[in-house]
């Protein structure tokens, strides 16, 4: 595998830190990162679950899962534990808990396999029980697993791109807890807008993280790039002219229950990972541009979203 994009330019977004949910004090905090479904951690967290990149000639050079010990009245607090090796090297990125907080799904973004982990029997010894590795077949021919984000018995997987050109354009694949298949839901593009309104200039159908405001019946989509750029050296690309035209300018809200998108929103420079307000009142979410630098507030007024 060479040198790539993820590896190289955002090294940090690779290793998925995820904490564990067994309770020890009265202290809490709000997890506006994981979904709105899944059960709030209240108290001192005793693991944390790292998924890491194999790296070619240190130890097996195997993606791994870890988990260390961060209950500070442990013994063996700051120290890694235990370990689980998923045979060879997929491009580990992002993990999520499913809803009840008893599985972890984490994805190769060059494999395209989903592992799904059970933390629940023994949190301290996470089990891989499932390898999803049929994820391009069964979903019509989305690439880059890279959200696992849980609803209520179900997870929804954000794909970076497709097995056709390798580029951009991809969809949202849903899943049941035990990781059957269910449904592919494909990015709105100008060719095909299924019905969603076209707010600017930019329906380009890329996909990147996914967000759930229930209380408002919202999903919402950003966009990054394809697995042509995101496999493709660095510096390579970053020389590339064409290459750096092929970055995501949209974000796509969604109507949550029924899964169509409703509007495309222009947000140019590669919006990533998203955060919405938690609050009662709260009609707002936040994104980041990856290529622009740029804190970009989508907000929602007398029923229509807006960047």
């Amino acid at each position: 595998m060479s040198k790539n994009y993820l590896t190289k330019g955002i090294k940090g977004l690779f290793l998925s830190f995820i904490a564990s949910f067994l309770v020890a004090s009265a202290t809490s905090a709000d997890e506006t990162c994981m979904s709105p479904y899944m059960a709030k951690i209240v108290g001192q967290e005793d693991f944390v679950y790292v998924w890491t990149l194999g790296i070619e000639g240190l130890g097996d050079g195997q993606d791994k899962m870890v988990t260390i010990d961060v209950n500070p009245k442990s013994k063996h607090y700051g120290k890694a534990i235990n370990h689980v090796s998923v045979g060879g090297r997929n491009e580990a990125h992002h993990s999520g808990f499913t809803d009840d907080r008893k599985y972890l799904w984490a994805g190769g973004l060059d494999s395209n396999k989903i592992f799904i982990f059970d933390v629940h029997t023994d949190p301290s010894k996470p089990k891989l029980t499932k390898t999803i590795d049929d994820f391009v077949n069964k979903s019509g021919g989305v690439v880059g697993p890279h959200t696992t984000y849980a609803l209520p018995g179900r997870m929804i997987v954000t794909g970076l791109s497709n097995n056709q050109d390798h580029g951009g354009r991809t969809g949202l694949v849903e899943y049941t807890n035990d990781g059957e298949y269910i449904s592919t839901y494909w990015m709105p593009t100008d060719d095909n807008l299924q019905g969603a309104q076209k707010m600017g200039k930019f329906a380009d159908g890329y996909g990147y993280d996914l967000r759930a405001l229930p209380r408002r019946n919202v999903m919402l989509t950003s966009s990054f790039t394809g697995w042509s750029n995101y496999m493709m050296d660095f510096g390579q690309m970053l020389g590339d002219e064409e290459a750096m035209k092929r970055f995501g300018n949209t974000m796509v809200v969604w109507d949550l229950h029924a899964r169509k998108p409703k509007q495309v929103l222009d947000v140019p420079g590669a919006p990533l990972e998203i955060r919405c307000a938690w609050g009662a009142e709260n009609n707002y979410c936040f994104t980041t541009t990856a290529l622009t630098s740029q804190i970009v507030l989508l907000h929602e007024k007398d029923g229509v979203w807006q960047a």
